[in-house]
């Protein structure tokens, strides 16, 4: 006998299966491959100094609508800053090559994204990371491959002069070495332009020579602060060869510092160390040309003209007078001249000035040898 279902039956049937599928999708069997379960996502525990840490990583939080970028006036204080650093450090790297150097700014910092600052690289390039604790990252020294192989050059010492197109290339591992070390006077000049706000010890880590290697952010959207500077190297005949040198930092890195970006604390009356506490802080290792001027007297042009091998000079300066100590530019000291060993010495009798016996008269000394970057080794000369 053939059996029919009813309508009721029918809506009774369907009704009780969407409801099981309901529960099942309510409250989903634990355990099944793919899913997590309230067991498996474990509470950030907090130590006693307040840090939070889950399965040993560190937990911070994090706000998505937060502003990643300096401001205006923060970018202003970058600026001044980093153009002190530049007058302070071009006379430095000066000395180091025994030449003239004049380093200035290329407009403010710029406020791009780290994909935008991997493309204006050439490719190659001389490309140094450092870092500067306490802050924690990672900032990066650019320096044009042209300069930075002249520089090698000079240190070695050659000429300088600069590298024609074609023959650039990378560094080697040798001459990245020596660039880091003639460098090393950047990181302290540019510690004594950041003293006022974060008292920090750069140093030099690794270097690369294409940009694609570089990795100073994890996302090529992050937002750096670039740093742009133009280096002019001369010589007696002029202007001997160009380049460009930059930092980049990070916002990452200096987001906790952010807020003491103000040009009142930097350069306010109520500011910390003066520009020669900078000076001496900072700068320490920076060598001041020195001469000692034994004799000085005049020469007949007639008696020049006619001078030969082995003739001998006599000039009516007595030898026990003291001589004339002079440092950079300045003569600063009278002393006695003496030898030790195979060495010549001078012991600093006085201030050649009476009035200027004074630690401050020193410290104008050392500001004028950063400006003048004569560019002379220290050495003794007899006049």
């Amino acid at each position: 006998m053939e059996e029919k279902v009813s309508t009721e039956e029918l809506d009774a049937l369907f009704g009780d299966e969407e409801s099981e599928e309901g529960q099942a999708a309510a409250d989903p069997e634990p355990g099944e491959e793919g899913e997590l379960t309230a067991d498996d996502v474990a509470e950030p525990a907090v130590d006693d100094a307040g840090v939070a840490s889950t399965n040993g990583r560190i937990v911070k939080s994090h706000d998505w609508g937060e502003k990643r970028r300096l401001s205006n006036d923060q970018i202003r204080t970058l600026n001044d800053m980093h153009d002190q650093f530049a007058k302070s450090y071009g006379p430095a790297l000066g000395i180091a090559l025994k030449r003239e150097v004049m380093m200035t700014m290329e407009g403010e910092p710029k406020q791009i994204s780290y994909g935008e600052y991997i493309g204006t690289l050439p490719n190659p390039t001389s490309l140094t990371r450092f870092v500067l604790p306490p802050l924690e990252g990672t900032a990066v020294l650019h320096l044009d491959l042209k300069l930075a192989l002249a520089i090698v050059e000079r240190v070695l010492g050659g000429r300088g002069d600069p590298v024609d197109d074609e023959d650039v290339r990378p560094a080697t591992a040798i001459e990245e070495k020596v660039v880091q070390r003639v460098m090393g006077d950047l990181l302290q000049a540019l510690r004594a332009a950041w003293i006022r706000v974060v008292d920090f010890d750069p140093t030099f880590t690794t270097s690369e020579s294409i940009p694609y290697y570089l990795q100073l952010s994890q996302m090529a959207d992050d937002i750096v602060i670039a740093v742009d500077f133009k280096v002019v190297v001369s010589d007696e005949f002029g202007v001997l060869l160009e380049g460009d040198l930059s930092i980049c930092y990070p916002y990452i890195l200096l987001q906790p510092i952010a807020a003491s970006l103000k040009a009142s604390q930097l350069f306010g009356s109520s500011s910390g160390a003066s520009l020669s506490d900078e000076i001496r802080n900072g700068l320490e290792k920076v060598k001041a040309p020195i001469r000692c001027n034994l004799v000085r007297d005049k020469l007949r042009l007639q008696d020049l003209l006619e001078m030969e091998i082995g003739d001998v000079l006599t000039f009516r300066t007595n030898l026990e007078q003291a001589a004339e100590v002079v440092i950079g530019k300045t003569s600063v000291f009278w002393g006695r001249p003496g030898t030790l060993g195979r060495r010549y010495t001078v012991r600093v009798e006085s201030f050649i000035s009476p009035d200027d016996q004074s630690p401050s008269t020193l410290e104008d000394v050392a500001e004028n040898v950063l400006q003048e970057g004569t560019g002379k080794s220290n050495t003794m000369e007899e006049e």
